[in-house]
């Protein structure tokens, strides 16, 4: 998180001078944060078992999504 923050932070620095890099600080802060959830998003996709679906209705609101389980029956449950 801090190298991505700091990376982030040496592009604005390239780009334009301190004032423009103080203000675009809470944009700076916006775009780490979504990049993490994306990437613990795509982890949390990545750990559910076979019988999980996640399904995120809104794209923008990470904190509802649906959570589906499904069943594994063999045939020894039949």
């Amino acid at each position: 998180m801090l190298t991505l923050a700091s990376k982030l932070k040496r592009d604005d620095g390239l780009k334009g001078s301190r004032t423009a890099a103080t203000a675009s600080d809470s944009t700076r802060r916006v775009s780490v944060r979504d990049k993490l959830l994306v990437k613990e998003v795509a982890e949390l996709e990545a750990n559910l078992p076979c019988t999980c679906k996640v399904h995120f209705p809104d794209p923008n609101k990470l904190h509802c999504f649906q959570l589906t389980v499904t069943p594994v029956y063999t045939l020894d449950d039949v």
